[in-house]
């Protein structure tokens, strides 16, 4: 044992040693104070442990149904005005959100995990829940980074009940980290010492690390942990993947053995899978890979999975990437969103309706006692002959759409119908022709009204077409979302004119739609459940809670 932890130690000086890709600005501790939203309010929230006032921004959720809290946490060298890139999904998901200070930057002692810090986060968390829309069974605390290294902080010493806890690319020992910073020549060593309130003290270092602090197994019951990890950190970021590893283990260790020590937790890794032995650790320090974990060619977004853990609620996962969060991080959130309604729905759609895990995919987990009937077909127009074909052709074929449906629902009328079409009718081939977009609209959304499977109960719904990428996109595509933008709002004021309640999902997507649709027009199934949790929280609207 003690010549394989040589072997560690040797390895570690060469990587610290050879670190040249260190990063004095990393994208990820980007303090470029950057203009808010004005959707976000700033907000002073006094503190409980002295007279001070934190600033933050917060969002109160719009919908009817109480929403998820979401509490991003700045990074290492950030304050509460720091640009945030979740804000924009925030926006999209119309979730509350609040990003408090905690003390800003963190090269002051009262900063750096201390005791205030915690209580600002709680502070924060109770302001959010006093002044927002929001459901206290979903409390996620989220960071990147330093904001990684509080959000553990945060899940070894809240007294709060969160319900998760993600932290991207954490810090989790600051004396391992002051060592690795003064190898590479990063500022954040200054920041330690100041922090530490001037000299480099060892002792208070483990203090302020939740590798070393106490773990509150009661608190924590209800929650979980993600760690997420880039396997290239630590060559082209800032914080080497040992801190994420050592940090599972240390958990997992003491779940189930009660271990706290690093040497004793070496010493049970090399009997229990569970945990992460050196040797494995090696591997994924020299080879940046751990081939026994890629036989079944996991992703994350895309990213290929190295290494992937998971012990009770604590959640490990070694993704290729560098010091980042990835853009879907909210997509990873365990938030339940489920309805009891049994309803009987119809969808008219296009693609996006029509793909696996698409929009009514997503409907259907949402609603799974709802009775979803889903007549959408890639290609669809609302009223051209998409390619020459006449069967994508939704005026044309509403007849015999409507009269399968009735065929479906036993000739009962349905509680809702939903209708998300318009995408197709912006393609090149109908550039010329944008003017008999409404018409056909007016004219299709005439024949639903007057149905027999509408009843005076019904409730129609118009769901305008997402965005489409301007930029990288295929041929067929290029000018439609300078179209759809100029459409949309006549889309919507015609839709409005025969009764439907419309649902605007092309302006909240517009942010985030890069994140999600690979090839600008059809996202991936966790941007369609921002579509599909949009719609649920429009058919809401019609429940007396």
């Amino acid at each position: 044992m003690l010549k394989l932890l040589k072997i560690i130690f040797f390895i570690l000086c060469f990587l610290v040693t050879n670190w040249t890709f260190a990063q004095q600005d990393l994208t990820w501790d980007n303090t470029v104070k950057s203009s808010w939203n004005l959707l976000f309010q700033q907000v002073a929230i006094p503190s409980t442990k002295d007279d001070s006032r934190q600033q933050a921004y917060f969002f109160k959720s719009k919908k009817r149904r109480p929403q998820p809290l979401i509490v991003s946490l700045h990074t290492w060298s950030g304050d509460y005005q720091q640009k945030d890139p979740l804000a924009k999904e925030i926006l999209a998901r119309d979730w509350n959100y609040i990003h408090p200070n905690m003390r800003g930057r963190n090269n002051r002692p009262e900063a750096m995990g201390s005791p205030l810090v915690m209580a600002d986060i709680k502070d924060a968390i109770e302001y959010a829940v006093k002044n927002g829309n929001v459901d206290t069974s979903e409390i996620h605390i989220i960071g990147v980074s330093g904001g990684a290294y509080t959000t553990l902080c945060a899940y070894m010493q809240l007294d709060y009940p969160v319900k998760s806890f993600s932290a991207w690319a954490p810090i989790s020992d600051i004396e391992a980290w002051y060592w690795e910073s003064i190898g590479r020549g990063q500022r954040y060593a200054d920041d330690i010492v100041a922090a530490l309130g001037g000299t480099f003290d060892p002792v208070e270092a483990r203090k302020r690390s939740p590798l070393f602090q106490q773990f509150h197994k009661v608190n924590r019951r209800q929650s979980s942990l993600y760690l997420f990890e880039g396997i290239h950190d630590g060559y082209t970021g800032s914080v080497p993947i040992t801190h994420s590893l050592n940090m599972f283990n240390r958990l997992v260790a003491g779940l189930k053995y009660q271990a706290t020590s690093l040497d004793s937790i070496s010493q049970l890794a090399l009997l229990d899978s569970t945990l992460i032995s050196d040797r494995e650790i090696i591997d994924l320090l020299t080879k940046r890979t751990l081939p026994l974990y890629r036989w079944d060619q996991k992703e994350l977004s895309g990213r290929r999975v190295y290494l992937e853990k998971q012990f009770d609620n604590i959640h490990l996962n070694i993704f290729e990437g560098t010091h980042e969060q990835l853009p879907q991080a909210l997509s990873y959130l365990p938030v339940h969103c489920q309805g009891q309604y049994s309803y009987r729905i119809l969808t008219i759609g296009d693609s996006n309706g029509q793909i696996e895990g698409g929009w009514v995919d997503q409907m259907r987990k949402i609603l799974p006692n709802a009775q979803i009937v889903n007549n959408s077909q890639s290609g669809r127009t609302i009223g051209f002959d998409n390619g020459g074909r006449e069967k994508l052709n939704a005026l044309k074929n509403i007849d015999n759409y409507l009269a399968e449906a009735e065929e479906r629902a036993n000739k009962k009328p349905y509680d809702f119908i939903i209708v998300c079409l318009g995408t197709n009718d912006t393609k090149n081939e109908f550039s010329s022709r944008q003017v008999e977009i409404l018409e056909s609209l007016s004219s299709l959304l005439t024949k639903i009204c007057q149905h027999g499977i509408v009843s005076k109960k019904t409730r129609l719904l118009y769901v305008t077409p997402p965005p489409i990428r301007a930029e990288n996109i295929d041929a067929k595509y290029q000018g439609s979302n300078e179209r759809l933008a100029q459409l949309v709002p006549r889309l919507v004021e015609t839709a409005k004119g025969f009764g439907f309640k419309v649902v605007d999902i092309y302006h909240p997507l517009l942010g985030v739609l890069d994140y999600y649709a690979k090839d600008g027009v059809h996202m991936a199934p966790e941007g369609q459940q921002i579509v599909a949790a949009q719609i649920v929280a429009t058919l809401d609207e019609f429940i007396n809670f």
